[in-house]
Formats: structure tokens, sequence, C-alpha cells
């Protein structure tokens, strides 16, 4: 799957003063992998949008605050992700860039 922040409607609709609206999530399960200086673990996506990401791991892998995250899906990808939370096995990523 790939999700591409230009679409029939991005841009569209009037401006608002509160904050932007949360970018749509997909439901997936995809492998990906966390690189974290000459280490790679790995994880599984769980949940995916053009800005941030749902990643599962086993509780005992620490994560840095940034890393890079590789996504395997239609086309391998890699993306530089900001850890936001992290509850157990699960933790929430934000994609810096975009």
């Amino acid at each position: 799957m790939t999700i591409r922040p230009d679409g029939p409607m991005a841009g569209a609709g009037p401006a608002t003063s509160g904050p932007p609206p949360r970018a749509k999530r997909h439901r997936v399960v995809l492998q990906g992998r966390i690189v974290a200086g000459a280490r790679l673990q790995p994880c599984v996506i769980r949940d995916l949008s053009r800005t941030g990401a749902k990643i599962r791991l086993a509780p005992r892998i620490a994560l840095p605050d940034r890393f890079d995250l590789v996504i395997a899906s239609d086309e391998l990808r890699t993306v530089r992700a900001c850890l936001r939370w992290r509850r157990g096995e699960f933790a929430g990523l934000v994609f810096e860039g975009v």
C-alpha cells in the first residue's frame, strides 16, 4: 500500500483556526525494521498514515527518541521517525519532514 500526501482532496476545504486534522490511519500488518545505529530490530506496523504509525515490538527492546523505520510494502521505503509514546509492546511514531 502506498500512502500519498497528494490526492484529489489535498488542500481542499475551508481554512480553520483549530489544530490541523489528523491524517487518516490505515490498519495494516506490514513488516518493518527499526534502524538504530548498526542494529536492526524487527517490528510489525499495525497502523499507518502519511504522518505516523503504530508499531508492535518486543517490550524488552529499547527505542531511541529518533530512528529510521524501514517499511516493507509494495515498495520498500525508509522514513525518519520520532517516538511519541510507548505502552508495553506498542509504540506510536510521528514521521519527520512530513
